[in-house]
């Protein structure tokens, strides 16, 4: 599905998906060329956007006060989202590796549900079932390298975005040039 068309009617070259393709494609290349600074950028847009979002819950407090007996939450939560924000902007090394340890959670997290869910193929097919279990533990021994190094861990983030940007703008370019073949038939 193509999400940045401007062209609905199908008649013509779709601009807007070619320059978000290029766009997608170029930054795919910048990140996989300068891994550390996408990091950074990484970093700042997360500290950029937990300040706004501490902005957020701290403007929603008042709101919140009326008709929640709890909104108490809302104020530390903004806070804390301001903090944090804040201590991101002033040390990306924090921040770095900080998103480094979520991204491994996260695939550790992943990978141990996904474990424990794939008994249940043992009833379709036991050969499935082996291969989903396979790959499930490979994952779980890649999340703990990953918790136990968070520097690739940090990089393979910035590695995954930056492949699905290439990807993804190539899909873009394509679908472009897709609209003005069809628009010429």
């Amino acid at each position: 599905m193509d999400i940045f068309s401007s062209s609905r009617d199908n008649r013509g070259f779709d601009w807007g998906a070619f320059i978000a393709g290029v766009l997608m494609v170029v930054v795919a290349f910048l990140l996989l060329r300068h891994p550390a600074k996408g990091l950074h950028v990484f970093v700042l847009i997360f500290g950029i956007l937990s300040i706004l979002q501490g902005l957020v819950w701290l403007a929603g407090y008042s709101r919140f006060r009326a008709f929640f007996a709890r909104s108490w939450v809302a104020l530390i939560s903004g806070i804390l989202d301001i903090i944090v924000g804040i201590l991101f902007l002033c040390s990306y090394d924090i921040g770095g590796l900080t998103i480094a340890y979520l991204f491994a959670i996260w695939f550790f997290v992943d990978s141990a549900v996904g474990i424990a869910f794939s008994w249940h193929l043992r009833v379709f097919s036991t050969g499935y079932f082996i291969f989903n279990l396979v790959l499930n533990i490979l994952s779980l021994v890649i999340a703990i390298f990953l918790i136990f190094n968070p520097l690739f861990a940090a990089l393979s983030l910035v590695w995954l975005v930056a492949f699905w940007l290439l990807v993804f703008g190539i899909n873009e370019i394509v679908v472009a040039f897709m609209y003005r073949t069809r628009g010429a038939s």
